[in-house]
């Protein structure tokens, strides 16, 4: 019987799993898991930076619904990968994260690169394993695609210390737990409901008299946008999609919602179905002002909330369970004020469309150029098939609320993790993922600075995204006129301008050289024909837009900013961030104390 490398067996149960791509960094440690693949015919994505490989992949999983794959060598290619493997975490993103490991004979004893993975990823996946068994590796391999993939959806991490997979050569018949090829005929069931369940759900959305169906990035996963798309016909209730499940309906539908009507319809609600959202931070935490009753539908008990006043709890396959909730309305008859509810939703929808548009209209011949007139722009240009990557702190936050998702996983984002930096990695994976579809990064000056090496990994592969880059020359634009002053002035005679950074910096000329398509972009009139050059060129493309930095970013006025601006004297923060927070926010939170009582 022949004998292999357990590395090379490893490799063999990727292929197993229909891995076809990976993305990482080589090093000492993990070149025999990537020098396998190379020659197994796995396509190996070279990245300039561990965490873009890690963003990579989940660009990849997001866009093709199937697990993306990342791999570092042990130490600082695993840390460095910690950052993408948490946003694919808070973002319920599937990935298997194969590690380079340490020789285990060597553990604790001062060797090279000694890290622990396990350790390091306890709360960044769903688990984390150093094996170092190798007759182990091919079941672990399985167990993680498989678990990747079990609601709720995240990654998984095996670490391979390379004593064990490449110092002696194993029989096959060694591997243990293991079923090499297909181990089962079909996909899994999907889990549905009970049917007297979805019967009783069905004739609560009908009789309700003002009911919302909110929906997020478990419509994605579970290939539900066509059964929610028939529930939300067959009733005739407004909604409203979240996070990656955007355009699961193209929001340009006459039941869509936007966040700029949203919260007057919830206010109105008497019923409110909740399907495959995660009800977080970026959901008030489900903490709505509102008299309606709920219906949750979730893939997986943690999910649901039980802080919601809750007629029906659904746990089941998303996709499943709207189907059978669709196919219960049969033979019923939505309550008389439904279409008038409906022209109610219309009636708010318009009105938030014509406040945008007269916002986008009364700056549209600024320059610099402001974000909120860009993001009309942008919206206006990009197509359905053109994947759009949110990886900027200001031009972002405008775009997502201008921009109309028409499909499922159109728009990706960092989610809970907030970060910025991940646009060009995540954009490689999706550009891969999709190949032959357009990309747009909608990055600012800061993700250029942390994630910008990977344009040339962009170059190197000779895909065609097109990086818009919002060029303001701050970190956090409008917070120096709303808190801190002109050159940071509250952080006295050391900030060195704060956060400012030096000002408009011509990254078009510095990726030109990389042999990118190349636009340098100052008036309004210059947008669109260079995104359409851009887009024309059919290469790796970078736009450098000069942005207005005198913006003031949504975000400083809510209340989940007010922790910070407290700490910075009232008498001498400017006058929008000492009425909002210190006169205003902190008595509210604080039962009527004021600051200075304090």
């Amino acid at each position: 019987m022949a004998k292999y490398w357990p590395a090379e067996l490893a490799v063999r149960a990727l292929l197993d799993e229909g891995v076809d791509t990976m993305f990482g960094l080589m090093g000492g440690h993990i070149q025999p898991i990537q020098d396998h693949a190379y020659r197994a015919g796995i396509r190996v994505v070279q990245v300039r930076h561990e965490q873009a490989a890690a963003h990579a992949a989940d660009g990849y999983a997001r866009v093709t619904r199937k697990p993306g794959v990342c791999f570092g060598t042990a130490g600082p290619g695993m840390l460095n990968m910690v950052t993408g493997i948490h946003m694919a975490h808070v973002s319920r993103t599937p990935m298997v994260c194969l590690f380079g490991g340490h020789k285990e004979a060597e553990s604790h004893r001062a060797t090279m690169q000694e890290a622990y993975a396990a350790e390091v990823c306890r709360s960044l996946t769903k688990w984390t394993v150093r094996v170092t068994d190798p007759a182990l590796i091919n079941h672990f391999i399985r167990k993680a695609f498989r678990d990747a993939m079990t609601p709720p959806y995240g990654p998984v991490g095996i670490e391979l210390p390379i004593d064990c997979y490449n110092a002696d050569r194993m029989d096959e018949r060694a591997v243990a737990a293991y079923r090499p090829g297909a181990w089962r005929a079909e996909p899994a069931a999907r889990a549905f409901t009970d049917p007297a369940i979805a019967r009783k759900v069905a004739q609560a959305l009908m009789s309700a008299k003002r009911p919302l169906i909110f929906a997020g990035e478990g419509i994605h996963w579970s290939w539900a946008d066509q059964a929610l798309r028939g529930l939300v016909e067959r009733t005739g209730i407004p909604f409203n999609v979240r996070r990656l499940g955007r355009g699961a309906i193209p929001e340009d539908h006459p039941l869509a919602v936007s966040a700029g009507a949203r919260k007057a319809l919830v206010d109105e609600a008497d019923l409110i179905l909740v399907v495959g959202l995660q009800m977080g931070y970026l959901e008030g935490f489900g903490e709505w002002k509102t008299p309606a009753r709920f219906i949750q539908v979730q893939s997986c008990a943690q999910d649901v909330l039980p802080s919601l006043p809750t007629e029906f709890e659904i746990v089941a396959d998303p996709r499943a369970a709207l189907e059978q909730i669709l196919d219960a309305c049969d033979g019923l008859v939505p309550d008389d004020g439904r279409s008038a509810w409906g022209s109610r939703a219309g009636d708010l929808q318009r009105e938030a469309n014509s406040r945008l548009a007269r916002e986008a209209e009364s700056v549209s011949g600024d320059a610099p150029i402001h974000p909120r007139w860009l993001a009309k722009v942008v919206n206006d240009c990009v197509t359905e098939d053109t994947s759009v990557v949110f990886d900027s702190f200001t031009s972002s936050t405008f775009l997502g609320e201008q921009f109309r998702a028409r499909r499922s996983g159109q728009v990706l984002d960092a989610g809970l993790n907030a970060a910025f930096g991940h646009g060009v990695g995540m954009s490689i994976g999706a550009q891969i993922g999709r190949p032959g579809t357009p990309v747009l990064a909608m990055m600012g000056d800061g993700g250029m600075g942390l994630g910008g090496g990977d344009i040339e990994t962009a170059v190197r592969y000779g895909l065609p995204v097109v990086h818009l880059v919002y060029n303001d020359s701050t970190f956090c634009a409008g917070v120096e006129d709303y808190c801190y002053g002109k050159d940071f002035r509250v952080l006295g005679p050391n900030a060195n301008k704060g956060f400012l950074l030096t000002p408009d910096v011509r990254y078009d000329l510095m990726y030109a050289t990389l042999g990118c398509h190349a636009e340098h972009v100052e008036s309004p009139d210059q947008i669109v024909p260079a995104l359409e050059r851009a887009f024309d060129s059919g290469k790796t493309a970078v736009i450098n837009l000069i942005g207005t930095r005198n913006v003031k970013h949504p975000l400083y006025d809510s209340p989940s900013a007010r922790e910070m601006f407290w700490h910075l004297p009232a008498d001498e923060v400017e006058e929008p961030a000492r009425k909002r927070h210190h006169e205003g926010f902190y008595p509210r939170f604080h039962a009527g104390r004021l600051l200075t009582d304090d």
